[in-house]
């Protein structure tokens, strides 16, 4: 075959392009594998020679996985666009926003120990409604669009460089054929990298070799390949006993209530009011922080060892509305079903409301908990400021009940209400008007501040700020309490005060929520007080759990039946003796008087159970104590399952 006979192929433009693509991909891989160099820090002490390998290697893996998005796009701008400006500036600007957002990823996790690739941030970024819970401000935005443009600017530079470079050295030669060979190499070597992090993962699954499948957790989006559940029992190097955990994935059909339960019609029809403060830790209940309230609890019954269902809003949340563990959201969000809880007192005749200063859109409770009743939901509130809405969410209330005041004069019966109430200045950035009682205070919160900063004074100011915020939530939540009594109402309703979720200040480490199942995050004041409820303290163990089944059996509903329609028990008869589980995002919490166990949410073995003290520090015989907690591990799966569809019916 001649030359002029053969079919022409890509010319050295061609092939210079695709070059530099590559070449500007490689050195993004790079750079990112030095930006994650961040996450080693996490890391425990005392690591193993192998488990250094496979955390290095599992770095490279992650972020050349991770790099595939910016890659793809640079292979749509070749193939599709014509000009190198063009093609440049776009790979330029998908390599700026990579590498921006491994920096962020550094950054999250050193805050919350949870990486910006996951799900969790996903759901903040397309949720309406999350710039109410995430208020990052202009001190975080300038800087990351100064660091964009700046990127941008540089990678377009590097491209150009690259391109002119192999355009030159492919006309000298004639061809391209560099190319295909240097995209196979380095796609061998990415292979053999991944080859070996997961075969050294894969291995310490089967061995319960928590050293390797821990440390994974540093590493962003890592993808863990986890063979331990499908080996015969014989071949696993994990206790009997546990083998058989099954925590549900995510999002499982529902079958729940299994029963309904039945009300007694003679029963008293009490007005049933949930009032939260946001981010309200235990601790954070006294007579210098709260006065108010604290004056308010001796009133009713104030209950000692308290824990919210989960350490955030979410959670917190749902599980004092449907008395079930926060592992069942996703399946109730995804059948927008709402509590059976509301459902009753609907059909009791109850008119349901809700006042909320932070949106219902984030967490989506419009489109699970009050899908029966969303137009009676008020949380659009013109105000800026959080501590704002509350006040105006105060006086929303007390024009309700001011309403039900005339309704009552003009010779009417207003039937008995359920009111749930969300005061959200206690939340980050912890909102309050003027100085606050509490010195020195941070005048605003920086995240990047946060990020790098552990000292004490940052500590104690931005502390003081927090309790500056419940301070003030104190006095809109007990003015709340004293309309109440102002209208009569008060002795006719039980009242509930209570947190949604805690928040830590760096006592373990960390600082927010939703990150650990530390006490700071989940212990939570609660009192009652009013119809039913009987003043003094509650010193057994207690969960948001319990609120359904207290409600409902005031009403008159069989205790009998409680196991049919929630996992939780009656305030005002906890057991003596209970163990307390509690959610987050992805793992569910097994919290005993000896140790924490954090679960992964779909686990199938013992290496996807942690083991914590109370101080969010892993215990070194984790093994052991797993095994000593079978039982209870497996109370927890059977618990997940309880309302879920078999797997024969869907």
């Amino acid at each position: 075959m001649t030359r002029a006979s053969k079919a022409p192929g890509p010319g050295p433009e061609s092939w210079a392009r695709v070059q530099a693509s590559l070449a500007l991909w490689l050195v993004n891989v790079l750079l990112g594998v030095l930006i994650g160099t961040a996450y080693l820090r996490h890391l425990p002490d005392g690591l193993s020679a192998r488990a250094w390998v496979f955390v290095g290697f599992g770095l490279l893996s992650s972020v050349a996985t991770l790099a595939l998005v910016p890659a793809g796009v640079s292979w749509a701008s070749l193939r599709f666009l014509q000009g190198w400006r063009v093609q440049a500036w776009i790979q330029a600007a998908c390599g700026a926003a990579f590498l921006s957002a491994m920096k962020v990823d550094t950054v999250v996790y050193a805050l919350l120990r949870y990486h910006f690739f996951s799900s969790a941030v996903f759901n903040v970024a397309i949720t309406p409604g999350s710039s109410d819970a995430i208020h990052l401000g202009s001190a975080v935005w300038l800087p990351v669009a100064l660091v964009l443009v700046l990127l941008t600017s540089a990678e377009f530079l590097l491209w150009r460089h690259l391109y002119r470079r192999y355009r030159e050295a492919a006309r000298a030669s004639r061809g391209g054929v560099g190319a295909p060979r240097a995209v196979a190499v380095w796609a061998f070597l990415l292979l053999m990298v991944v080859g070996v992090e997961k075969s050294l993962y894969a291995a310490a699954d089967i061995r319960g070799d928590r050293e390797l499948t821990h440390a994974s957790d540093v590493l962003p989006a890592y993808p863990a390949l986890r063979v331990s559940h499908l080996l015969p029992d014989a071949l696993q190097g994990l206790p009997t006993e546990v083998i058989g955990l099954d925590v549900p994935e995510k999002g499982a059909p529902l079958a729940y209530p299994l029963r309904w339960p039945e009300v007694d019609p003679r029963g008293p029809r009490p007005n049933v009011v949930v009032l939260v403060i946001d981010s309200w830790r235990r601790d954070a209940f006294d007579p210098t922080v709260t006065p108010r309230l604290s004056e308010l609890s001796l009133e009713g019954r104030r209950f000692e060892d308290h824990h919210a269902g989960g350490n955030g809003t979410r959670f917190g949340i749902f599980s004092m509305l449907y008395g079930l563990h926060g592992t069942y959201w996703f399946s109730v969000l995804e059948e927008e079903r709402p509590p059976v809880l509301l459902d009753v007192l609907q059909e009791e005749g109850y008119d349901l409301r809700v006042f909320s200063s932070a949106s219902m859109n984030f967490p989506e409770f419009r489109d699970c908990a009050w899908v029966e009743c969303i137009d009676q939901v008020r949380d659009e509130y013109p105000q800026e400021e959080p501590c704002d809405k509350d006040l105006a969410v105060a006086a929303d209330f007390e024009r309700f009940l001011r309403g039900r005041e005339e309704r009552r004069a003009a010779g009417g019966t207003p039937p008995p209400f359920f009111g749930f109430i969300l005061l959200d200045a206690a939340h980050q950035p912890y909102s309050y008007p003027g100085e606050g009682p509490f010195q020195p205070a941070a005048d605003h919160i920086d995240y990047m501040e946060l990020s790098r900063d552990r000292s004490p004074e940052l500590v104690e100011r931005v502390h003081n700020r927090y309790l500056n915020s419940v301070h003030f939530a104190d006095g809109v939540a007990a003015e709340l309490v004293e309309v109440l009594r102002s209208s009569g109402e008060l002795e006719e309703s039980l009242v509930v005060v209570t947190g949604d979720h805690g928040e830590e200040f760096q006592e373990n480490g960390y600082w927010g929520h939703t990150s650990n199942f530390s006490p700071e995050q989940i212990d939570v004041p609660l009192f009652l007080l009013g119809a039913g409820v009987e003043p003094g303290v509650e010193g057994r163990t207690t969960s948001h759990l319990d609120l359904p089944a207290t409600v409902l059996e005031l009403l008159g509903a069989d205790p009998a039946m409680r196991r049919d329609w929630t996992l939780g028990e009656s305030l005002l008869d906890p057991p003596r003796e209970r163990d307390v589980v509690v959610a987050g995002w992805d793992h569910v919490g097994l919290l005993t008087p000896d140790q924490v166990f954090r679960v992964r949410v779909g686990a199938r073995s013992a290496t996807d159970v942690s083991v914590y003290d109370d101080g969010w520090r892993p215990h070194n015989d984790a093994a052991a104590r797993i095994e000593r907690h079978a039982a209870a591990l497996g109370e927890l799966s059977d618990e997940c399952r309880r309302f879920l569809a078999e797997l024969e019916a869907y």
